[in-house]
C-alpha cells in the first residue's frame, strides 16, 4: 500500500512551481532556464517512473532501502538539484524534497548520512558556478549549505529515532497482544481441566461407588436365591453384568480426566496409568521411552489423551493380554534447540484386532481425539499390530524450544 500520498502531489507541485520560477528568466537567459527545466523534468520523471516506490510501506520496499538499487533514485536526485543550481540558484528549494527523499529511501542510518553530504557539497558547488569563484559567493555558499545539512541531520535523525521507537513498540505490542491470547488460552484450557477434573472425583465418589455397591449386591442375592429359581438368577445375572459395564466405562471415563503433572511431566503420568489399568484389567503393559524428550504441556497432555484413548479401546474390545506403549522424539526436534521434528506415540496389543471396513469409532473417544489432534496439526492411524491385535499411532509436529534431555520409563 502506498503512503504519504500528500507528499506525491508535493513533489509534483514543487517542480512545477520551480519551472515556473525559472521560465521568468527565459527572456534574459534562456540556456540557463532551457538547463533548469532539463533538470526539473529529469527529476520529475525518475520520481514518476521509480523514485515513489520510497514511500510504500510493503516488507519487499523496507528490504529494497537496504540494497544497491535504493541508491539510484536518492543519486540522480542530488545530481539534478545540484546541477539545477548551478543553471538557476532558485532550484536550491529542491533541498527541501531531495533531503527528505534520501531520508525515505535510503537504509542503513550512515548511508542516508552520507548521502545528505553529498548533496550539501554539491549544492555548494552548484551556487559557485552560478556566482562565480570569488571568496564571498565561497563563503556564502558553504555557510549557507552547513546550515542546510545541519537542519536535514537534525530533522532526520530525529525522524529516524522515532520511527525506529514507533516500530518497537508496536512490535512490543504485538508480542504482548499475542501472550494477552495465549495466557487467556492457557487460563480457558487450565479451567476445562479444572472442572475435568473435579467432574471425574465427583463420579469416581458417586457413580463408580454406586455401580460398585450394585455388583455386590447382585452377586451376594443371586447367590442366596434357591436353584430353581432360573429366571431370577438369570437377571440378577443380567443386572451385574450391566453394572459392571457401567463400572468399567466409569472408570475409563475417570482416568481420561488425569491431567498430566508439570513436575513429573508425560512419563510419570504413563507410569500412574500403566499401574491402574494393569491393577484393574490383569492386562501386562511395556513402556518404551528411551528416545523420548520432554515437550511442552500442551503436547504431553496430548500424548497422555491419545494413551488413555487406546487403552480405553484395549479395554472395550480388544480382549488384550499384553499392550505395548512407544513414544518417541523423531527427528531434529528431539535434539537441536528451535528444530523441527515429531514426536509419535505408538500403541499396540494382541487382540482381536480392528475391522477395516467399519468405522474407527462407533462413540466419541477416537472422533474426539482426532479433533484434538487438527487442532495441533497432528495425525492419527490406526492398522493392524505385529502381534495380530490393533495398532494406534499418533504424530505430532514440534519445535524443541532448547536442549533437554532424554528421559526413560
Amino acid at each position: 500500500m502506498v503512503r504519504f500520498s500528500w507528499w506525491h502531489v508535493a513533489v509534483g507541485a514543487t517542480v512545477l512551481a520551480l519551472a515556473g520560477a525559472a521560465a521568468a528568466n527565459y527572456l534574459e537567459s534562456p540556456g540557463t532556464t532551457i538547463g533548469a527545466w532539463v533538470c526539473l523534468a529529469v527529476l520529475g520523471g525518475g520520481y514518476v517512473v521509480f523514485g515513489w516506490r520510497s514511500f510504500t510501506t510493503t516488507e519487499a520496499s523496507a528490504q529494497r532501502r537496504e540494497s544497491a538499487a535504493a541508491l539510484a533514485f536518492p543519486l540522480l536526485a542530488i545530481v539534478c538539484t545540484s546541477v539545477g543550481v548551478a543553471f538557476d540558484p532558485n532550484l536550491a528549494i529542491l533541498q527541501a524534497v531531495t533531503f527528505p527523499i534520501i531520508w525515505f529511501s535510503v537504509d542503513p542510518l550512515y548511508r542516508a548520512v552520507l548521502l545528505n553530504v553529498v548533496l550539501a557539497v554539491g549544492v555548494t558547488l552548484g551556487f559557485i558556478v552560478a556566482g562565480g569563484p570569488t571568496a564571498m559567493n565561497i563563503v556564502q555558499s558553504m555557510v549557507i549549505e552547513t546550515i542546510s545539512l545541519l537542519f536535514s541531520l537534525a530533522l532526520g535523525l530525529w525522524f529516524t529515532f522515532a520511527l525506529q521507537q514507533g516500530q518497537e513498540n508496536t512490535r512490543l505490542l504485538g508480542e504482548l497482544r499475542a501472550a494477552q491470547d495465549e495466557l487467556a488460552t492457557l487460563n480457558r484450557d487450565s479451567g476445562v481441566l479444572s472442572e475435568r477434573e473435579r467432574l471425574a472425583g465427583e463420579i469416581h465418589d458417586t457413580i463408580a461407588q454406586s455401580l460398585t455397591g450394585l455388583v455386590m449386591v447382585a452377586q451376594r442375592t443371586r447367590s442366596q436365591l434357591p436353584d430353581d429359581l432360573t429366571t431370577a438368577r438369570d437377571s440378577l445375572g443380567l443386572i451385574e453384568d450391566i453394572a459392571r459395564d457401567a463400572l468399567v466405562e466409569t472408570r475409563a471415563l475417570v482416568a481420561a480426566s488425569a491431567a498430566v503433572d508439570p513436575a513429573g511431566g508425560l512419563l510419570a503420568a504413563l507410569d500412574r496409568l500403566i499401574a491402574r489399568f494393569t491393577r484393574e484389567t490383569s492386562v501386562a503393559i511395556t513402556l518404551d521411552a528411551s528416545t523420548y524428550v520432554a515437550q511442552s504441556n500442551e503436547v504431553e497432555v496430548v500424548l497422555l489423551r491419545a494413551a488413555q484413548e487406546a487403552l480405553a479401546n484395549v479395554r472395550k474390545h480388544s480382549g488384550a493380554s499384553a499392550v505395548s506403549i512407544r513414544v518417541a522424539a523423531e527427528g531434529p526436534a528431539g535434539r537441536l534447540a528451535g528444530a523441527q521434528g515429531t514426536v509419535r506415540l505408538v500403541v499396540s496389543d494382541d487382540g482381536s484386532g480392528i475391522d477395516a471396513a467399519k468405522p474407527l469409532d462407533g462413540g466419541f473417544g477416537l472422533t474426539g481425539l482426532q479433533q484434538r489432534l487438527a487442532i495441533v496439526g497432528g495425525t492419527l492411524a490406526i492398522g493392524q499390530s505385529a502381534a495380530g491385535g490393533a495398532e494406534l499411532t499418533v504424530t505430532l509436529p514440534v519445535e524443541n524450544g532448547a536442549e533437554q534431555s532424554v528421559g526413560a520409563a
